[in-house]
């Protein structure tokens, strides 16, 4: 293809159709000229072949670069080998989805890689992951330490990542990580954003570089909410559901906070905590 000059950078959509829709809707007439995934395309949302079916559109009308996230890892892992999913707050919101994804729906997130080199003509040399290169859930907001040790290692002059949910762009010995933040499930301390990048490519002296812009768009957050409960999503889901929507109205981590205090009060992994825990842990967030 022709030189790619603009592009559009997207992570973590989380089975959220409806800032899907609206990020779509955006870059129409942005004369972009290819897209970039990272991953987690589905899981947590309610309704997923909304989303999958806005993922194959998409890649119909622009050009596709993707990578799979951890949540495809998880459904491809429990379609092969169950991994004991039932209706629950440890595991409910993967239950839900997994009873509504297809053996194809399977094979296409099999098909992405977790790591790729951006094939996009014309753009610096690129490297796109969901976590880290080398682990997939590997997560530099959590461990400030890990990207400067990523980065040094990188032979690539940009890494592309997500999983952290939060935008954030970072230039170490002349090597330069994007965080496009999440699509889906913004941590923005604001909610009801859609979050992606935007990206120029710009050639100054032979070099090729990105001018990256960060852009957060509000969507139609209120019928995603309703869709919750007229798909069964909440009974499913549980207390993980009801902190997954509250972190969509706030941009706060209850999703992540009720985790963290559910394994604290319990001592147990998260599949074996019992649901008297869970409705305890979300007592304490106020959930």
């Amino acid at each position: 293809m022709a030189d790619c000059k603009r592009l559009a950078l997207i992570s973590d959509v989380h089975g959220n159709y409806k800032a899907l829709e609206a990020f779509l809707a955006y870059i129409e007439h942005k004369n972009v000229d290819g897209i970039i995934c990272l991953g987690d395309y589905v899981t947590d949302g309610p309704y997923p072949q909304r989303t999958l079916s806005l993922l194959h559109d998409m890649g119909e009308r622009y050009s596709c670069e993707m990578v799979r996230g951890n949540r495809e890892a998880y459904l491809i892992g429990n379609f092969y080998k169950p991994e004991g999913w039932k209706p629950s707050s440890a595991n409910g919101l993967l239950y839900y989805v997994a009873q509504h994804v297809t053996e194809a729906d399977i094979h296409f997130f099999e098909s992405l890689p977790s790591v790729k080199k951006l094939s996009f003509a014309g753009c610096p040399p690129t490297l796109l992951c969901h976590g880290t290169p080398e682990d997939i859930r590997g997560n530099v907001w959590e461990k400030p330490l890990l990207k400067p040790e990523i980065l040094k290692a990188l032979k690539e002059d940009y890494l592309f990542g997500g999983h952290t949910h939060h935008q954030e762009m970072e230039c170490i010995g002349g090597k330069t990580y994007v965080n496009p933040g999440s699509l889906g499930c913004a941590i923005d301390g604001r909610g009801r954003q859609a979050q992606f990048a935007m990206l120029e490519v710009r050639n100054m002296s032979g070099k090729a570089s990105y001018q990256v812009d960060f852009v957060s768009i509000p969507y139609d957050l209120d019928s995603f909410l309703q869709d919750f409960t007229e798909a069964g999503l909440d009974e499913c889901g549980m207390v993980l559901s009801r902190c997954l929507k509250k972190t969509l109205q706030t941009g706060l981590d209850y999703f992540y906070a009720a985790v963290c205090e559910a394994v604290r009060i319990s001592g147990e992994p998260v599949p074996k905590i019992r649901e008297q825990v869970w409705e305890q842990a979300a007592e304490r967030l106020g959930v």
